[in-house]
């Protein structure tokens, strides 16, 4: 097992690398390259501590992955995006299937590496206006307060004996249907107790300054860029 290394990048860094992450995942047009980019992808992912916290999430949509392969193996020259030339053809259907394997993946790995309030310090250092970043932090903190209260919700209920995980799908909507009542009037009244403080005090965010990155922030941004050019150059003379 890979030992445990935390970097302290700087926000934007973070940003910029998965944004190449994303990129290079694109840009690949052969099986081998998105091989590579998986074993690569995974053996970051144990070096950042984070790589069981990502695989117990992509557990959940791993219905959704398997599914891909039959679905792009046989229907693939449907597809409006990027089609197949072919009726069949498995290696394109495991081609797609990787590709959404590794989208899932950077996207887990996004979330829990990258917090909140890392993505409003990058938009304020770049001189956005200040209302996005105000936007952003209330939207990232209403979520929060609302996935709360519906985990306290949900615990009182099911302390009073509701099922929520038993029957068929419609009986657990069904049975879901009282956890909603609740949490729409505490959002309202966290809402108007929102706009009341936002009223109060209109400027919750100023514009901060940030200091310039650090050399290994320089290091590790080059060197996505560098990573990104290389595969724009080599999947096009692959394709000539």
């Amino acid at each position: 097992m890979f030992g445990k290394i935390t970097l302290e990048l700087d926000p934007r860094t973070k940003i910029i690398l998965f944004i190449a992450w994303f990129s290079i995942v694109f840009i690949c047009r052969d099986i081998y390259n998105l091989l590579a980019v998986l074993a690569f992808s995974i053996v970051v992912l144990f070096l950042s501590g984070s790589a069981f916290s990502v695989f117990k999430k992509v557990k959940i949509m791993l219905p959704l992955i398997l599914l891909a392969w039959p679905l792009w193996t046989f229907l693939g020259n449907w597809s409006l995006f990027y089609a197949s030339s072919k009726g069949f053809d498995p290696f394109f259907g495991l081609f797609m299937t990787l590709r959404l394997l590794l989208i899932i993946m950077i996207s887990m790995a996004f979330i829990l590496l990258v917090k909140p309030t890392e993505m409003i310090r990058a938009i304020n250092s770049i001189k956005l206006p200040s209302q996005i970043g105000a936007v952003l932090a209330l939207a990232f903190r209403s979520l929060y307060v609302i996935a709360e209260d519906y985990k306290s919700i949900k615990e009182a209920h099911t302390s009073r004996g509701l099922e929520l995980d038993k029957g068929s799908l419609i009986r657990r909507i069904k049975n879901h249907i009282p956890l909603l009542i609740p949490l729409i009037i505490r959002s309202v009244d966290n809402a108007e107790k929102l706009v009341l403080a936002l009223e109060l005090r209109p400027s919750i965010i100023s514009q901060r300054k940030f200091k310039p990155l650090k050399l290994r922030d320089v290091v590790a941004v080059i060197a996505c860029i560098l990573a990104v050019i290389f595969m724009i150059f080599y999947n096009l003379a692959s394709v000539s």
